[in-house]
């Protein structure tokens, strides 16, 4: 396969230029929906109204097979023609419904010049509209996928949501695991393709001590001051991680104690580890959990819980699917950039089942108060993603027959 010309194919095909005029005569309708999922809260756990929202938003563009599965994802199959045939390969195309918010946070949009502005916006508010607007569109073009296609809306994506959504769609022993051939995933900024799932192990040490009081108790350990030496412990290993494989590490929450005058009886932190390869991410791990043992003193226990686990996986630069990602980016004048991240393609890359993860808009901000998407990148941003789908289709297509699907037993490396 030629990535070049299956891409010059595509964007001359009727199809691919209906979608991109069919967005265009509705750009405004789109930046509602894009407003509307972003102003319904979902951080991790608390997805269930946005799931609801963009179920409906599927049945009413005339989908009929719409789920909201036990894990909270929305599940799309395409039905083209006569309908889906048993043990078909497929498409799976997805976009994470959560962002890293809080319930309570004001995720109202505010339009101010040519920016769409609020948290979750473009992480991943934007990316579930393209989603929607692209079955929309595939669907009143009557297009006829030759495998079965699959829409998810899949939740858990985000922070301590550990990849719930893409673990209970591709659970052990399911006919997503055993006939997904490639995965297209919405997320990340317009130029981005990852191509190689960064993994991570996240940490939760629990210091507990006797307690007491600051001044008739002084002198017993507190689980405070254990867990401020494990800290400066970790932070000691940053000197020493290697460039390559990239591995990082970071302690992102601490709590504990009751009192300024009162020796803390529990103390609590959690540590994100990350890295491309999964024996420098356990080699990490080891040494992290020796620094924390090796803070404690008499009277002071600790609990270490893993609470977070990524699984890494990768497929190689010159894969046809990323090839036809870069190319379609090349044809359009975007400037693309293969990178390791840390996305949903982790997991059907940790299986052996190619994926890929693809920006559809040019923002920034992400995961903070000032998030914003940049409006005259959304109608280039869904063309590219349009493109890259139709590409996808195409590569499914065309090696069915080569080989089973690669998620049957194989690792991707």
């Amino acid at each position: 396969m030629n990535p070049s010309a299956v891409i010059r194919a595509i964007l001359k095909d009727s199809v691919h230029r209906r979608l991109v005029a069919y967005v265009e005569q509705e750009l405004d309708r789109y930046i509602d929906t894009i407003c509307a999922i972003c102003q319904i809260p979902a951080p991790p756990f608390g997805e269930a109204a946005r799931s609801r929202y963009v179920a409906d938003r599927f049945r009413q563009a005339g989908f009929q097979q719409v789920t909201i599965d036990e894990a909270g994802n929305v599940v799309v199959p395409y039905t083209a023609g006569a309908g889906s045939a048993p043990g078909r390969d497929a498409l799976v195309v997805s976009a994470h419904l959560d962002t890293v918010f809080p319930a309570r946070t004001d995720v109202r949009v505010r339009r101010r010049q040519d920016r769409l502005m609020a948290p979750g916006i473009g992480d991943n508010s934007a990316s579930v509209a393209a989603l929607l607007f692209l079955a929309e569109g595939l669907r009143r073009l009557d297009w006829q996928p030759p495998h079965d296609l699959i829409f998810l809306a899949n939740v858990g994506e985000e922070g301590l949501g550990d990849l719930r959504g893409m673990k209970h769609y591709f659970r052990r022993g399911t006919p997503a695991r055993r006939h997904t051939r490639a995965v297209l995933v919405l997320d990340g900024p317009l130029g981005m393709v990852s191509h190689r799932g960064v993994g991570s192990r996240r940490l939760e040490a629990v210091f507990l001590g006797p307690g007491g009081h600051s001044w008739g108790d002084f002198g017993r350990p507190s689980a405070v001051h254990a867990l401020g030496r494990a800290v400066a412990a970790i932070d000691a290993l940053a000197a020493h991680l290697p460039a390559r494989p990239r591995t990082t590490l970071n302690v992102g929450l601490v709590s504990g104690g009751t009192s300024v005058n009162a020796i803390a009886e529990r103390a609590t932190m959690v540590v994100d580890l990350r890295s491309e390869d999964l024996a420098a991410l356990r080699d990490l791990e080891t040494r992290v959990r020796g620094a924390i043992r090796m803070a404690l003193e008499p009277r002071l226990d600790v609990e270490i819980n893993v609470v977070g686990d990524r699984p890494a996986g990768a497929i190689p630069e010159d894969h046809p699917l990323v090839r036809l990602a870069v190319a379609a980016g090349q044809a359009a004048g975007i400037e693309v950039r293969c990178v390791a991240s840390s996305t949903d393609a982790n997991l059907p890359l940790s299986l052996g089942i190619p994926a890929v993860a693809v920006g559809t808009k040019r923002g920034g901000g992400a995961h903070t108060l000032g998030e914003y998407v940049e409006v005259d990148s959304l109608v280039p941003g869904f063309a590219y993603g349009a493109a890259v789908l139709l590409a996808f289709s195409a590569w499914v297509a065309s090696s069915a027959a080569a080989a089973p699907p690669s998620g049957a037993g194989t690792k991707a490396r």
